[in-house]
């Protein structure tokens, strides 16, 4: 494991400690901090800590909680900035249809997920373009 994967998980299990036992979180903590509370599924693995840094989740078919964590931060901090708007109006599309503000968090994750990973396997910047193409998708 890289030395950066590793410094980011101990910063994540560091957030987790202080938010399972309720201490102060302020500005992008707070929201790493809401977010792995509130995925309960992922518990079991923050509450590993140590252990759990060594964890490849590469070529697994489980979720890897570090990076759904972030993926779902990235969402929200996009919806504060309103940047790009079509994040907020797919949000807002999904609501309309029933989602649950989680669900539709996911969708639009899953769609950043996947931009991500054309840009890493193509060795290529981010589409922004493809990803606002896709957010737009889901809005009706």
């Amino acid at each position: 494991m890289d030395f950066l994967t590793l410094q980011n998980r101990a910063r994540f299990f560091e957030i987790w400690r202080k938010a399972k036992s309720n201490q102060p979180l302020e500005g992008e903590e707070a929201l790493f901090g809401e977010i792995m509370l509130e995925h309960r599924e992922h518990h079991p693995l923050f509450n590993l800590g140590e252990p759990a840094m060594q964890i490849d989740f590469s070529g697994r078919r489980e979720t890897n909680p570090f990076l759904h964590t972030s993926l779902h931060a990235v969402i929200e901090q996009q919806l504060k900035a309103g940047l790009p708007q079509e994040t907020e109006q797919a949000l807002v599309s999904l609501l309309s249809r029933g989602e649950s503000r989680h669900d539709a968090i996911h969708r639009t994750g899953a769609i950043l997920a996947q931009v991500i990973h054309d840009a890493v396997t193509k060795n290529k910047p981010i589409d922004e373009v493809q990803y606002i193409v896709k957010l737009k998708e889901l809005i009706v």
